[in-house]
């Protein structure tokens, strides 16, 4: 039997660092009036409305039209996202997980608590100001539309892997992680972390949905509830940063990638596992079909092929001077059933599919498989798997300018 973790191919990055560049530092450089209007006008009636909210005793009881109004602008005025050049951020848009709220005349302290909440992990990037109050005595914080309960139940049964996946990251664990204080992004229901913590230092893990931790906690695993691109841990405090198709997700990844490099110790490593499937001819395509039609019919807000963001990604960080090892940990053949190729489309668990129940996303998925002459979800097909690992080293910051500021 062939070791778990088998080193196929290893290549670095052979393109240059560019030059630093001012104009993007660990806090962008937003102009003056811009921060000024942040501070002084949006921030102070964002902090009374969340005050109030705080101290409400029901959490359906809704807040006023004024109220509503502050907040839905304060969420627009602030959202972050990528510029056209890929490095620089810039100001504009509402959030489309916040979309609902809008077209509500009335919030409920409920979704205002939530719009705080979002509101605040993105100024702080900005202002070191932290408003968010706690939610109302006796009540439960919600989760966002996209991560509720109903995407944490749906989402291990459609990411069922092999044992085989389970000994190639217990491999990479034992190999590259062993001693090390471990930081996961994007834990989910646990299917990485109960393969990697036992062999880490130490290990936390940081995951927006409270469902998906509950699911993972049941295992003992320790996950705090946050957003990747507003972590609550101190500067420096982890040697390894570790994220498996989380980061994709998030609302803009180069704010997530400035948190990994504030949280990460001189010296240390960002690794981005990438599981590669390789089906029969024709389940590709048929792939891409299927995520079409359920996106069109669901109208998904986060794109399914995300190879954009990772090169994005990956640019971003060779740009603050991060050294890249590209690492094929082990590639294997396998025989699955159909449903099992198409993973998370049979059930609709991929965030952007959240509005698909999984009657309709089965049967689209049925129905477009016998349109290709594929057979049904239960046919068997033969195609090859692999795990890829991208590793990023902390080696220096690229100048004084850019050290990451420590969080207040």
């Amino acid at each position: 039997m062939s070791a778990a973790i088998d080193v196929v191919r290893e290549a670095g990055d052979s393109a240059a660092v560019p030059p630093c560049d001012s104009r993007f530092h660990y806090v962008p450089p937003w102009r003056a009036a811009t921060l000024g209007a942040l501070a002084e006008r949006v921030l102070p009636p964002v902090a009374d409305v969340a005050a109030r909210c705080a101290a409400a005793a029901r959490p359906d009881e809704p807040i006023t039209a004024a109220e509503t109004a502050t907040l839905i602008a304060a969420c627009a005025y602030v959202r972050l996202r990528g510029g056209g050049d890929g490095c620089t951020l810039a100001f504009g848009g509402l959030p489309p997980e916040l979309a609902g709220h809008a077209r509500s005349e009335r919030m409920t302290v409920r979704a205002a608590l939530e719009c705080v909440g979002w509101f605040d992990a993105n100024q702080r990037f900005l202002t070191g100001v932290h408003i968010a109050p706690d939610g109302p005595a006796g009540t439960r914080p919600f989760d966002g539309a996209l991560y509720g309960p109903e995407l944490a139940r749906r989402y291990a049964p459609a990411r069922q892997v092999t044992e085989r996946f389970n000994d190639v990251l217990r491999g990479f664990a034992k190999d590259f992680l062993c001693s090390r204080r471990v930081l996961e992004l994007g834990t989910g229901t646990g299917r990485l972390a109960r393969n990697v913590a036992p062999f880490a230092g130490s290990y936390t893990g940081i995951e927006a949905s409270r469902a998906m931790i509950d699911a993972g906690r049941r295992d003992g695993l320790d996950v705090r509830h946050g957003d990747m691109m507003a972590m609550p841990f101190a500067t420096g405090s982890f040697d390894a940063v570790v994220e498996h198709e989380s980061i994709d997700f998030c609302t803009e990844p180069l704010l997530a990638a400035t948190e990994v490099e504030r949280v990460l110790a001189l010296g240390g490593r960002f690794y981005r596992v990438e599981l590669e499937t390789a089906p029969a001819a024709g389940i590709g395509r048929l792939q891409e079909g299927i995520t079409a039609r359920l996106a069109d019919m669901s109208g998904g807000v986060f794109p399914y092929w995300t190879k954009g963001q990772r090169q994005r990604l990956h640019g971003w960080l060779l740009w603050r001077g991060f050294v890249h090892r590209r690492i094929e940990l082990a590639r294997w053949d396998e025989t699955r059933t159909l449903r099992d190729w198409l993973q998370g489309l049979v059930n609709a668990s991929y965030p952007s599919f959240s509005g698909i129940d999984e009657r309709t996303a089965l049967s689209v998925c049925a129905e477009l498989a016998g349109a290709a002459s594929l057979g049904d979800l239960d046919t068997r097909w033969p195609g090859r798997v692999g795990m890829t690992l991208h590793q990023y080293e902390f080696i220096d910051w690229c100048c004084p300018g850019h050290r990451p500021r420590p969080r207040t």
